[in-house]
């Protein structure tokens, strides 16, 4: 029978019995009788990059887990092998001063390797021209980024731009609150007239609808008669509410164009980019948002 002692996370203890890890009848029987199986021990080391055992590797056998392990310890050092290789071509470029050519590479060593804090700082003084431009920074995307980054990355950037980007977060602030109040009242004076008009198709789309249904409902009553009442009366009242009926469809896919229509306007007036102002501002509070983003631990 086999057995795991795991004492140290990065080293796992096995012991198996003499017959593979099968116990049986005859096993049961010697150790009662006090005859201990011989058991065979084996100390398997996790690779570097691997900090406990997983899920993925319990179960297995000795000789399985120890092939899985060295995988790994293979997959984890070309791993590294190629991080070092993006490293050293991103250094060579960031020295000549070229960050946007050097910055693409550290942000695939990054990928590669999360944990690396060397290349995740160079990722960041690309990003800022060697701490020098936050030019950058208040892209929506690269401010999402960035307040995942490590608290040592940020620490970095933030000391030495942060002042920059609140000066510039409070000057857009200034510049968007009297634009937000104009787009609002505007906003709200077009809601007013936008729900007025679809209010007023609504009721005689309403109204509309209502006819046709009781010129369907006579137009059937008056057909059901034809076979029961002798005369022409049920036909031709039938005939006439039914051509009444058609012509009723006329107002009703008038009015119901209508207030599709006003319905749009009523939800696009609560979209900022519908107005060239409420375009502009929608641009500046998707900054603001950045740079909300960019400062919220400060």
């Amino acid at each position: 029978m086999e057995e795991r002692i795991v004492d140290d996370p990065r080293k796992i203890k096995v012991k198996r019995n003499a017959v593979g890890g099968v116990e049986d009848a005859t096993d049961a029987l010697a150790a009662e009788e006090g005859e201990a199986a011989a058991e065979e021990e084996l100390l398997l080391e996790l690779p570097e990059g691997v900090d406990e055992l997983d899920e993925d590797l319990i179960g297995l056998a000795p000789s399985q887990l120890e092939r899985e392990l060295e995988r790994r310890k293979k997959e984890a050092a070309e791993m590294a092998a190629e991080r070092d290789k993006l490293l050293q071509s991103a250094d060579a470029l960031y020295k000549k001063g070229q960050y946007r050519d050097a910055e693409p590479l550290y942000a695939q060593a990054v990928v590669i390797d999360p944990s690396c804090e060397e290349a995740e700082r160079a990722l960041w003084l690309c990003r800022t021209e060697d701490l020098k431009s936050a030019k950058r920074l208040s892209d929506p995307a690269i401010a999402e980024e960035f307040s995942a980054a490590g608290d040592g990355v940020r620490a970095l950037v933030l000391n030495a731009l942060g002042a920059k980007l609140k000066a510039e977060r409070d000057a857009l602030e200034q510049k968007a609150a009297p634009l937000r109040e104009r787009v609002k009242s505007a906003q709200s004076e077009r809601r007013t007239a936008f729900i007025a008009n679809r209010n007023y198709y609504r009721v005689r789309l309403l109204i509309w609808v209502a006819v046709l249904c009781v010129l369907v409902i006579a137009t059937s009553i008056c057909g059901s008669q034809i076979v029961h009442v002798r005369g022409n009366t049920p036909a031709y009242l039938t005939i006439a509410f039914g051509a009444l009926a058609l012509l009723d469809l006329i107002p009703v896919i008038f009015c119901t164009r209508k207030y599709v229509v006003a319905q749009r306007f009523v939800s696009e007036n609560e979209k900022l980019d519908s107005t060239e102002e409420g375009a502009a501002l929608a641009e500046m509070e998707e900054k603001l948002n950045a740079y909300a983003l960019l400062l919220e631990r400060e």
